[in-house]
């Protein structure tokens, strides 16, 4: 029997569903590190964590906020050129999902250009992640150290914790069948 594809010309249904959930998470991922090196971590709303690398949230505040400075420093002469360019990638894809034929190998090409954007800014905050240690006295360091081990310890808890519910009780199991 011949699939949809080889019958049409035309990718099947479900590839189609694919490739827009693939470019959706793409942009997601995309969105929130750029909102982060532009704007900086979302403030801590009640007992959830916020949602930055384990790196970030080992930082005290003084220190989060002296970091974001040197990302937008580090992002600044770039930041308008690189918003426009998500922004026209984001229109791009937008025009692909709505071409009929629909082609497929200009999706992958886009999604492709724009996760390695993505690895750019990520490495550039990297850099500045490292510059920012590298200026740190060692008891700086130490103490940073100790915190991002807290920091990591909490993750591993939690990642444990998930079958409790907000009391810490373990929740009653379905009857089985």
């Amino acid at each position: 029997m011949a699939s949809e594809m080889e019958t049409s010309g035309r990718p099947g249904r479900w590839l189609r569903i694919l490739l827009f959930l693939s470019l959706a998470l793409n942009l997601l991922v995309v969105g929130a590190a750029v909102g982060f090196f532009l704007n900086g971590p979302p403030a801590p709303r009640g007992d959830r964590s916020d949602p930055v690398l384990p790196y970030t949230r080992a930082f005290d505040e003084d220190q989060r906020r002296e970091l974001r400075r040197g990302l937008w420093r580090a992002m600044r002469k770039d930041a308008g050129a690189m918003r426009a360019g998500y922004l026209a990638d984001y229109q791009r894809g937008l025009e692909l999902l709505r071409q009929d034929p629909f082609d497929q190998a200009a999706l992958a090409a886009l999604l492709a250009d724009q996760a390695a954007r993505g690895v750019e800014v990520r490495t550039r905050g990297q850099e500045v992640l490292v510059k920012f240690l590298v200026e740190m006295s060692a008891e700086e360091r130490r103490a940073y150290a100790d915190r991002l081990e807290a920091e990591l310890e909490r993750m591993r808890s939690r990642g444990h914790g998930r079958d409790k519910d907000r009391d810490g009780r373990q929740p009653p199991k379905p009857p089985r069948d």
